[in-house]
């Protein structure tokens, strides 16, 4: 896992809500991309304001899927 993934990846798990959450995220030519599952457009959010304004990140593609 490149840098910047896991430095996204260390922030997630900081959030209280996110900690068992199925979530993992990849780092590509300015994009951080998110991915996995949560149970709520909540989480989703969450997970995406908790890695927001990370350096050399220019794009966030958040693909993580709700699943009730």
């Amino acid at each position: 896992m490149d840098t910047i993934a896991k430095t996204a990846k260390d922030r997630i798990s900081q959030v209280p809500h996110l900690t068992l959450q199925r979530i993992w995220c990849e780092y590509e030519e300015g994009t951080l991309f998110l991915r996995g599952q949560v149970p709520s457009f909540y989480y989703k959010q969450l997970a995406q304001e908790a890695v927001s304004g990370l350096a050399q990140v220019h794009a966030i593609a958040n693909e993580i899927e709700v699943v009730w």
